[in-house]
């Protein structure tokens, strides 16, 4: 997988609205109807990106809360955001 810059930021699509529970995070596109599902990790993401953070931050934030190293949690982070991005619950934020 290739690696994103560090300095990539993501921020949710204006489309999307997300519902937040004991097991994770529901999101519903609004245009397709779709809903998606995703567990803990995938709730505090998001959260992350409506709170405007970082790749950087969220991928700390992670690495810190579940113990593990850096890499492992950039890679786990990025994996998640790339498949939201596919999904169109995402857009990217280039800098200018």
């Amino acid at each position: 997988m290739k690696s994103q810059p560090d300095s990539l930021n993501f921020t949710p699509s204006p489309d999307v609205v997300s519902s937040v529970h004991e097991n994770g995070i529901v999101l519903l596109q609004i245009c397709s109807g779709q809903l998606f599902a995703a567990n803990g990790t995938g709730a505090r993401i998001w959260s992350g990106l409506k709170e405007q953070q970082s790749l950087e931050m969220i991928v700390s934030d992670i690495g810190n809360d579940y113990q593990i190293d850096w890499t492992t949690a950039r890679g786990h982070v990025e994996r998640f955001l790339i498949e939201l991005e596919r999904q169109k619950l995402i857009q990217r934020e280039m800098p200018s």
